[in-house]
This record gives structure tokens, sequence and C-alpha cells, in this order.
């Protein structure tokens, strides 16, 4: 082991610093436990000035936490990770009044009687309900009905609908009720079908250092789109180069551009 990163991560913890560091106002909810990751984890979002007012304090549960081997010279990843299923977030821990006031709401899908509630919350409201999709649970189906954008990770959408063509599976998966519905496919970029329409985006070509939190980070890209009214063609243009920068140093945190960054990135690649 040449170098090793003590970091935050999450997926929609790390989303949640991605969109801070592009000048959003940021809110998380979540659970952590009482022990020491968990006294770790509110500063290290604050750093970032995400409002914590929704993080929970699980007593006597263990935080969740993850040991991450990088492969040098390529960003590749193998993953150790644990999870105490005392460190849930319910629907009882939700402040409804936080998650009524958003503009948008981001999920990652992990509780998914949390997320339906939050997801009806924002919808009532008027906010745009994005999901970071990874796992089928009871449930996801369901949740999935209730957002305007899912994007899942390369075969979520074969899992959920049990459909082997992957076109098929994400034309099954668009019927279901998002508007946009799609799937990161690593380097490759994205696809998405929009509004009935088939789109995708390469992946930009960088030196990739660590790929740890390139997903999160990329749909934290598609929901800064999304607040600044891009269409889905720029949206997945927006999310590539944000995850694109995201690989360029160790940590899934240590790369997040601010705007200035970003548009910067995005000009030079069409230069």
């Amino acid at each position: 082991m040449r170098r090793m990163v003590n970091s935050g991560g999450g997926q929609a913890a790390t989303a949640a610093c991605a969109l801070a560091r592009l000048g959003h106002r940021v809110s998380y909810a979540g659970a952590v436990g009482d022990d020491e990751t968990g006294r770790l984890a509110g500063p290290r979002l604050a750093e970032f000035e995400v409002d914590l007012g929704g993080l929970v304090v699980k007593p006597g549960a263990h935080s969740q936490e993850a040991f991450i081997l990088v492969e040098e010279g390529g960003g590749e990843r193998t993953i150790v990770w644990t999870r105490d299923e005392a460190c849930r977030l319910e629907p009882g821990d939700l402040d409804r009044a936080q998650i009524a006031s958003c503009r948008l709401l981001h999920l990652d899908g992990h509780f998914v009687e949390a997320g339906l509630e939050a997801a009806r919350i924002a919808r009532a409201a008027g906010a745009v309900v994005t999901l970071d999709a990874e796992r089928v649970r009871d449930g996801t189906a369901e949740l999935v009905s209730l957002c305007h954008v899912v994007m899942g990770d390369s075969g979520f959408a074969q899992r959920l609908t049990g459909r082997d063509d992957p076109m098929v599976a994400l034309r099954e998966l668009a019927a279901m009720g998002p508007l946009w519905a799609g799937r990161t496919v690593g380097e490759r970029g994205a696809q998405m079908l929009a509004d009935g329409e088939f789109l995708e985006h390469p992946g930009f070509a960088v030196e990739a250092v660590d790929t740890t939190g390139a997903g999160d980070v990329f749909h934290a890209g598609m929901a800064h789109a999304i607040l600044e009214g891009q269409g889905p063609r720029q949206a997945l243009a927006t999310a590539c180069a944000l995850a694109a920068i995201s690989v360029t140093a160790l940590g899934g945190r240590t790369a997040l551009p601010g705007r200035a960054g970003l548009i910067a990135f995005l000009n030079d690649r069409r230069s």
C-alpha cells in the first residue's frame, strides 16, 4: 500500500457534497451510529457547507464503513464494506418541512420506506425527485414510479424488469413513470430515454486515479443540470463531465470542482 486517504463517502452524501461545491444550498438526510465513524460524518459534510438538519444519530448502531483498495494506474477498486441494519433511516426520522421546502430531492434507494415517504412529500410540494438506483428491494418499483428521473447502474433496469435486453429494460423502466430513465456504463458514459427519445453521451477521457464515488458525482451532475434548467442532452454531458473530473484524484470527494471548474472543463472539451 503506497498511500491511504480517510474520507467521507456514501451515494447521497457524496452527491450532496458535489452539489454544495457547485454552489447549491444542500441539506442531507441520513442515519449514522454513535461511533467514531458517525461522529466524523457530520463534520465531513459540513466541510462542504451541507446542512445537517436531517442527519440522525442511532444510539448503539455502527455506522456504515468501507475499505477501498484502488489499483494504481487505472483507478479500479476493490471494496470491503459493512452495514449495521440498526443504522437505518426510518420514515419517522424525516424532517417533513425540510423536504417540502426543497426544489429537488435526490434519493439513493437504500432505505425504501423512508425514500417512499420523502418522495411523496417532495412531489406534493412540487419538487423534482431523482433516484440513484442500484439494488432492487421490496418497494423499489413503487419508488421508481414516484421519481421524475431514475438513473441506474448498468444492470439495474434489467434486474428490476427481468428483461435481458438493456434497451427493452430501459423502455420498461421508463414506462413505470420516470420522464428520464437511464443507466451509467462506466468509462463509456451514460444512456437515457428522455420523453421517449434515446440519448447517450460517451465518458470524457481523463487520467483516472480513483473511480470511487464517480457514480455518486454523476448523479450530482444530473441534479445540477436539472436545477439549472438544462435539457436531457446537456444534462448527460454535464453529469459525465462532473464524474470525469472527480476521478482525477485519490478519494471520492477530493477533486470535486466548483461551478467555474465544471464550466471550464466542458468548454475545453468542446473546443
